[in-house]
């Protein structure tokens, strides 16, 4: 019975596209459904709405992880393992406590959707651009007052949700110019200082 559960969780992971926004098409797994199978053949955990503060420690053994689901917890930080998931292509973060970008999000060179809105991150640090294969990223609703100039760097990214934030007009028209092939979206930008 354990071969034939570990054999139902083995996942073909497919991309698609959505006009040009990447899709997520991979089928999430509970951690309490894959503690039966070798972690080898999980390709998706799902551990939204958990009410985590921290994540599980025995979430590091699934390194093949394409798409992790970590939305509306209490998150504030990742763990040092969390830079393990060097497969990670879709990484949902919202609807958490993150104040900023956690460092470990940047080895994750893989990864091509990031969701990380609804939370209070106020800068977009230089790491950033080691993101070279993100190409959608939803900030969405969060309070940023920096970006480092290296964001201009992801010019492969297709899609950026800044809505839920109210920005000065030079604001949006210079990060709407550095992102000439990009759909961007601002809400109506305010008449205040940059």
């Amino acid at each position: 019975m354990r071969n034939v559960f570990a054999i139902g969780l083995l996942i073909i992971i497919g991309k698609f596209t959505w006009g040009q926004i990447p899709v997520d098409d991979i089928h999430y797994y509970s951690l309490e459904e894959v503690q039966q199978a070798h972690p080898d053949t999980i390709y998706a955990i799902d551990l939204s709405k958990k009410k985590l503060v921290q994540l599980p420690s025995e979430l590091k053994q699934y390194r093949n992880l394409k798409g992790l689901k970590l939305t509306k917890n209490k998150l504030e930080e990742l763990p040092e393992f969390f830079t393990l998931f060097s497969q990670l292509e879709f990484l949902y973060l919202d609807k958490n406590k993150f104040n900023h970008f956690p460092p470990q999000l940047f080895y994750l060179e893989d990864l091509t959707y990031l969701n990380i809105s609804r939370n209070q991150i106020n800068s977009i640090p230089a790491g950033i651009k080691n993101l070279k294969k993100l190409r959608y990223l939803d900030l969405w609703d969060n309070r940023f007052t920096t970006i480092d100039p290296a964001f201009a760097e992801l010019q492969q990214l297709e899609f950026i949700d800044f809505r839920g934030t109210t920005f000065a007009t030079s604001f949006v028209e210079q990060w709407t110019t550095a992102f000439p092939n990009t759909t961007v979206k601002f809400d109506n930008p305010c008449n205040c200082l940059d």
